[in-house]
């Protein structure tokens, strides 16, 4: 068998173009109706498969090859966000590529078992199986990835999303991968009889659209949203090379850039709070370190209390945090320091989420990747914290922190909306996923920030977002984003967060949806797997007895 044959499928056509598609879909492209029809292909790559076990290994040899394209694709900013900086991208970008992959193969070789051994409609084992594998890498401890899941594609039209306050994002992938096997069978209804054997699932596919839209809608039109605090957000827009190469430089710009910014603020504008990207005090660490001794950088805390004082108004900024565990050890945070006009430091909220190997190494000694310029990171993980309350003009508000790419991370947004915020607060520094020139820049400056659009919608609370290069933005309880900033452009804005009242049913009860489609998913492959191997044991004890007959004969 050629090296063709063995990795890559007859008839990869369908295939190719599903991939194709499904990156297209993805932001920064956001095409509206490929979101709905992307899957169509691999679909019906899937349904002409045999119902034999050469057809099972077809299938995942398909799944594999189906999301090789589409996660190369949505993923290829891996390699541009390292590349300028250190030899490991290649291998940064290409790992991820293939266990994800390796997780495509797995739904298709399910979604063909449960198609061919259980009988289950298309229109039940492919959402349920496409759904239980974005469970999957959304749950891999400390190498967890729910990155642009198929429900964030439609991020950038929140008006037909309003559901997600329902079932959350993922509930929004099964969702689509639904109409997706609908319009499937559609097709191939009308390419077996004609148009009259198209009547069904056409009507199945208007009602499965149908009802969340209209869903939708009608809260898009009546969700009561008001006002709950006002935010001033600076970009300071430092460019990442300078961030890597002199810490201490690119503080100084952060902080001459947000002087420039701000300057006409005092005794114009009212705040009840002001946000600066994650990690802008990234020079030093700001807390003292008793057994060193280390006095921790006064200079950047008495910049920050400045801040607050002149403009009368709580700040938030990401800075370097370290715990002291006494005889000359430390343990450092990627942190969000708060601080209060004449209080000083009042709140430190820790990164929960770690980048892996950048932030922390999972698994191994970090001191194995040493030697790779911008890995083995030795970050701690964040304790789970209650929301931060500020005072307001109208009583007090109380905000949720994430930190970079918490956002992806819809239980850190549920855990602040059950425990009393009002509305996100998201830190970051996205210059890692390219620089001003417009070839350099990656797809992930406009993926992140769509993933904020859903945690507003699922927790039904506005959001504020400071990015270092951008994109800083409002994002209200509809979804709907105001005050976008340019890409790497310096800028600031004052602008009011909104809110709503009460809790959403996804916050109440979480992924109901991702979780019972995990479960069935596992449940039709463990009870597979235990009739393949009672087929094998009779089959073996049925050798056995005959050979015996054949003895005593």
């Amino acid at each position: 068998m050629n090296w063709r044959a063995r990795f890559v499928p007859e008839r990869a056509g369908p295939l190719l173009l599903g991939g194709v598609l499904m990156g297209l879909a993805h932001p920064p492209f956001h095409l509206l109706v490929t979101s709905f029809v992307a899957l169509v292909p691999f679909i019906v790559w899937l349904e002409g498969l045999p119902a034999t076990a050469e057809g099972r290994r077809e299938a995942r040899k398909g799944g594999f090859l189906f999301g090789l394209v589409y996660f190369s694709l949505v993923y290829y900013w891996l390699l541009v966000a390292l590349v300028f900086y250190t030899w490991f991208a290649f291998f940064a970008f290409l790992a991820p590529i293939l266990i994800l992959s390796a997780f495509m193969s797995w739904v298709a070789g399910g979604i063909h078992l449960a198609r061919t051994r259980f009988r289950w409609p298309l229109q039940v084992a492919f959402p349920v199986f496409w759904t239980a594998g974005e469970v999957l890498r959304a749950h891999l401890f400390d190498v967890s990835f729910p990155w642009m899941q198929f429900g964030d594609t439609l991020s950038g039209y929140p008006i037909l999303v309003g559901a997600a306050d329902l079932v959350g994002s993922r509930g929004l992938s099964f969702w689509l991968a639904l109409a997706n096997a609908l319009a499937a069978s559609g097709f191939l209804a009308y390419r077996a009889g004609g148009w009259r054997a198209l009547r069904r699932p056409a009507a199945g596919l208007l009602l499965v659209l149908a009802l969340p839209i209209a869903y939708s809608v009608a809260r898009w039109n009546t969700l009561e949203v008001h006002p709950v605090a006002r935010v001033g957000v600076v970009q300071p827009s430092v460019p990442q090379h300078l961030r890597n190469t002199d810490r201490t430089a690119s503080t100084d710009s952060a902080f001459r850039s947000t002087a420039t910014l701000i300057s006409t603020w005092p005794g114009r504008e009212r705040m009840d709070l002001v946000l600066f990207p994650e990690t802008m005090l990234g020079a030093g660490i700001l807390d003292p370190l008793p057994s060193y001794p280390y006095p921790g950088w006064p200079e950047a805390r008495a910049w920050a209390e400045g801040i607050a004082e002149v403009l009368d108004a709580e700040v938030a900024i990401g800075g370097r945090g370290a715990d002291d565990l006494g005889e000359r050890e430390y343990q450092s945070f990627n942190s969000a320091f708060h601080f209060r006009p004449g209080e000083g430091v009042v709140n430190r909220y820790d990164k929960r989420f770690l980048v892996p190997f950048v932030e922390r190494v999972p698994f191994v000694p970090p001191e194995w990747f040493a030697a790779i310029p911008y890995a083995g990171g030795n970050f701690g993980i964040g304790e789970w914290q209650a929301p931060i309350e500020i005072a307001t003009e109208d009583g007090s508000a109380a905000y949720g922190t994430m930190i970079c790419y918490e956002s992806i991370f819809s239980p850190l947004a549920r855990h602040y909306r059950r425990n009393g915020a009002d509305f996100l607060v998201n830190i970051t520094n996205d210059s890692w996923f390219g620089r001003d020139a417009w070839w350099s820049r990656s797809s992930a400056l406009w993926q992140h920030p769509a993933h904020l659009v859903m945690r507003s919608i699922e927790t039904r609370m506005g959001a504020a977002r400071s990015g270092n290069t951008g994109v800083s933005k409002i994002v209200d309880p509809l979804g709907r984003v105001s005050h976008r900033t340019e890409l790497f452009e310096p800028a600031a804005f004052v602008a009011d967060v909104s809110t709503t009242d009460g809790l959403t049913v996804y916050v109440r009860f979480g992924d109901v949806v991702g979780t019972l489609s995990a479960l069935v998913a596992l449940l039709a492959l463990g009870t597979s797997f235990l009739k393949d191997r009672n087929v094998r044991v009779r089959r073996r004890r049925e050798g056995e007895t005959a050979e015996s007959e054949s003895g005593s004969a």
